[in-house]
């Protein structure tokens, strides 16, 4: 059902990868150690809009960590921020539902991103929404260092 689906995609982005990353067929039950060979595994078509998010999220968040968490790339700086994942036809990207509040949505949404609780997408065609996701990631490390999350 629709519902699964999208239900599984947020899962998978906000928990990890285990089998619903693999179920989607994107990559082989391989597992990546770096980001740069989790982004050289995908198809070309999701190899660019990862290697653009990957740009912009290193832009905003320069001391973060970046590694590979539950199977997909992640980005820590004093707890959890950010995660993405590559599928058929676009990037899944992970922040969670206390940082991505609904007025938030709305605003991507309007923009032509479809939204999650605690996620949205970007189809290959679309730019990476890098005014947004700024805002979101700022406030997002704010809540961090004032120990709201």
């Amino acid at each position: 059902s629709a519902t699964l689906t999208r239900w599984r995609s947020e899962v998978q982005v906000l928990y990890g990868a285990g089998s619903f990353h693999f179920s989607f067929g994107l990559f082989d039950m391989k597992k990546f150690s770096t980001v740069d060979a989790y982004i050289s595994a995908a198809t070309p078509a999701a190899r660019g809009k990862l290697t653009e998010l990957r740009q912009c999220l290193r832009s905003i968040l320069p001391q973060a960590e970046e590694k590979i968490w539950y199977g997909v790339p992640f980005y820590h700086q004093g707890g959890e921020l950010v995660g993405f994942a590559a599928y058929a036809r676009h990037v899944s990207v992970g922040l969670g539902a206390s940082t991505f509040p609904k007025d938030q949505r709305q605003k991507l949404e309007k923009m032509g991103y479809r939204t999650g609780q605690g996620t949205f997408q970007i189809r290959f065609d679309q730019e990476v929404p890098v005014v947004p996701l700024r805002r979101l990631l700022e406030e997002k490390l704010k809540s961090m260092k004032a120990g709201k999350r």
